[in-house]
């Protein structure tokens, strides 16, 4: 009772000796006993037997295949009722990331078109109508506009329309397809959260049952043919035993009982094979050598069922496929969420950028996730934080790329432009380096603020084929918000610089208007004084006080005026560093008796401002202080360029100190507190600070900075 696995689509083929041998081969015996009245009436009643067991075999496999329509349509609901949500999902997120488009923009952008129209089964799509029961986005252009009422005269169509208005609504309802027949179609309706509109999504409910149907077709066919075969042989035979009046009673008797349990035995197993594949069992197979059209009719069941099994794995498989899209799409959403609320609450991009590109390795397994930002006044991008696969987060020393096509990161800077390669070892401007060696896909994204482009995230995998459009959605996303997190920031540290200012001018007024009009006017009360004592001995202690404090109010207002002058911030904004050590050196030689000298050392170059505003204050307060304790009558100031630093040296004759002593307090007052400020200056900018004197030796200040 084994046979061989039934193959799908094997043509039908009828057998030369099947149930016409069998129903022979009493007849014979007939012949030969004389019986053939007797046999006759035995030989009915098999043929009896064979119908009932054939009406039963074709009501079960009726059964079976009702329950896989029924089966199919279940499925296919459940992928319309997916479809619709996702539209509606997809909406959403569009509208959240484009905020503020009215209907005629979104039905002008090509992109939410996209969306808004999609396909569903083989002939459905969806559509976008509103509260307001207009029809704003469909694929059929002439119901644009229109109104529910106007779209339809279905009242099951347009009560499964306005119940999807407040809430998911679906349901049946007749339609004509593209050839006029009447056909049930089913419809899902999901409301766009935070919106007012709604999408529905429809397709035929038969679309999905038609591989049930061809198997239907094909047993029903075979059954009727079967059925066909038998009757007619009956009927011939019982002309033929009607004419037979010989035969022997045992014999007879015997071989029809058996062929007969033979063909009732083959025709229960059938009956049961096709009970068990109803019950959902695909798997299971008849199996037959009877060698007859009973054998053929179960070969058919078994093609059903594995056609069944087929149409069973493809769905499950495109479901599971949909299915992981969807999770995949929920942690890349996850994903843009912690991240934007991250972003919203830091300010330090030092802080900010790593904390993006290891979080996207992570949740992702990228192999390899960095972050470029360009260059003021550059032509290049330089690489500010990097993932490695295994590795945490870190900023990396500066490592500059060129904009142009010599790389994919340099494209996309120029362009503005997203690209994805899935292939690298194709890709002409790809890159090689060599700790990324196995890079095998890159995606890159332009961080842009408008048109301008900011920088570019740049997302490399392992694997092949890695990235597909979802994945070039989350970057271009996360470029987007992180565009917008360094342009914060950099508004916040503008912002901070222009707070210094103002701080730095306001204390420059209090002092001009304060501590130097005090100066001014106790200078004038001591001429004052000193022309109403009348002329006095130069050794006069009177005149020797009143000339010493006249002096000390001098060099006081000198100190305040200084200092008014070092906290305007406009000698570094207006020129270079170079400029405005040059200028500082000639106010120096005017107000004082001491000979200073300026050499330029190495190519000039332009340097940020904070470098360049420190070294300037830097080197005023050197001078102050050689102006005010050195004794000195020259004094010599260089700036150097050199590769990868700037230097700045102050050099006196004057007659030195002793530098243990800086920081110890002197009558009251701690001394060298323009050194430390001079050093925490030079500290802060990451550079070394460094004082070379003696008692009697003069002082040697040299500040080097280095630059990136």
């Amino acid at each position: 009772m084994a046979t061989e696995k039934p193959v799908i689509g094997k043509k039908l083929q009828w057998p030369r000796w099947g149930i016409r041998g069998k129903i022979l081969i009493p007849y014979l015996a007939l012949s030969i006993v004389a019986l053939g009245v007797l046999s006759a009436f035995a030989l009915r009643n098999m043929g009896s037997v064979g119908r009932i067991a054939i009406t039963n075999t074709i009501s079960l496999g009726e059964s079976a295949v009702n329950e896989s329509v029924i089966a199919l349509e279940d499925s296919g609901r459940r992928l319309i009722r997916m479809s619709a949500q996702l539209t509606a999902k997809d909406i959403e997120i569009f509208l959240l990331n484009n905020p503020g488009l009215d209907i005629p923009q979104l039905q002008a952008n090509s992109e939410f078109q996209k969306y808004a129209i999609q396909s569903v089964g083989q002939t459905g799509t969806t559509m976008i109508y509103g509260k307001d029961g207009l029809i704003y986005f469909s694929a059929d252009q002439s119901s644009i506009g229109t109104s529910l009422w106007g779209y339809t005269s279905s009242t099951e169509l347009l009560a499964i329309l306005t119940s999807g208005i407040n809430g998911e609504a679906a349901g049946y309802y007749d339609a004509r397809d593209t050839d006029g027949n009447i056909r049930s179609r089913y419809m899902c309706c999901v409301p766009i959260k935070d919106t007012s509109f709604s999408v529905a999504a429809s397709t035929f409910i038969d679309e999905f049952s038609r591989p049930a149907d061809e198997t239907e077709s094909k047993i029903t066919t075979t059954v009727s043919a079967v059925t066909n075969y038998i009757d007619r042989q009956m009927q011939l035979s019982q002309w033929t035993f009607i004419i037979i009046i010989l035969g022997m009673v045992i014999i007879v008797v015997t071989m029809v009982s058996f062929f007969a349990g033979t063909i009732t035995r083959s025709i229960r197993a059938l009956a049961m094979g096709s009970w068990i594949i109803a019950q959902g069992q695909l798997d299971y197979r008849i199996k037959l050598e009877t060698g007859d059209e009973i054998q053929q009719l179960a070969e058919q069941f078994n093609m059903m069922a594995a056609t069944l099994k087929e149409s069973y794995s493809t769905l499950e498989q495109k479901v599971e496929e949909r299915t992981k899209q969807e999770r995949q799409r929920a942690e890349q959403l996850r994903t843009i969420n912690e991240i934007s609320r991250k972003i919203s609450s830091i300010i330090d991009l030092d802080e900010l950028l790593p904390y993006v590109v290891n979080i996207l390795r992570e949740t992702f397994g990228y192999y390899n996730v960095n972050i470029f930002l360009l260059q003021p006044d550059s032509a290049d991008v330089v690489l500010k934080a990097l993932c490695i696969s295994g590795y945490q987060a870190v900023i990396p020393s500066a490592v500059p790329l060129e904009i142009g096509p010599d790389s994919l990161v340099g494209w996309v800077a120029k362009t503005g432009e997203p690209m994805m390669v899935n292939d690298v070892s194709r890709e002409p401007m790809y890159r090689v380096v060599e700790e990324l060696r196995d890079t095998k896909s890159e995606l890159a994204a332009a961080v842009k603020m408008g048109d301008k482009v900011l920088g570019v995230l740049d997302i490399e995998s392992d694997q092949v084929d890695a990235f597909n459009e979802s994945d070039l959605f989350t970057a271009q996303t996360l470029a987007d918000q992180l565009a917008v997190a360094i342009d914060n920031a950099r508004l916040y540290e503008e912002t901070g610089k222009m707070a210094v200012i103002e701080e730095r001018n306001r204390m420059a007024r209090e002092i001009h208007d304060t501590l130097a009009q005090g100066f001014a006017g106790i200078i004038l009360q001591l001429e004052a004084a000193e022309q109403a004592s009348g002329e006095h001995a130069v050794d006069d202690p009177v005149y020797r006080h009143i000339n010493r404090a006249k002096s000390l109010a001098r060099e006081n207002l000198s100190e305040a005026r200084r200092s008014v002058w070092n906290l305007r911030t406009q000698s570094v904004e207006e020129v270079n560093l170079p400029e405005a050590l040059n200028q500082e050196i000639i106010k120096f030689n005017k107000s004082s008796d001491i000979r200073a000298h300026y050499t330029l050392v190495g190519e000039k170059r332009e340097l940020p401002g904070e470098i360049s505003t420190g070294m300037l204050r830097i080197c005023q307060e050197s001078l102050a202080n050689i102006r005010k304790h050195s004794q000195a009558t020259e004094v010599n100031v260089k700036l150097s360029f050199e590769k990868g630093l700037v230097k700045v040296t102050v050099q006196d004759n004057g007659k030195g100190f002793n530098p243990t002593v800086l920081g110890r307090k002197k009558e009251g007052k701690t001394s060298g507190f323009g050194l430390i400020s001079m050093q925490e200056r030079t500290r802060n900018l990451g550079g070394t600070f460094e004082i070379q004197t003696e008692e009697g030796q003069g002082t040697l200040v040299t500040v080097s900075i280095p630059l990136h």
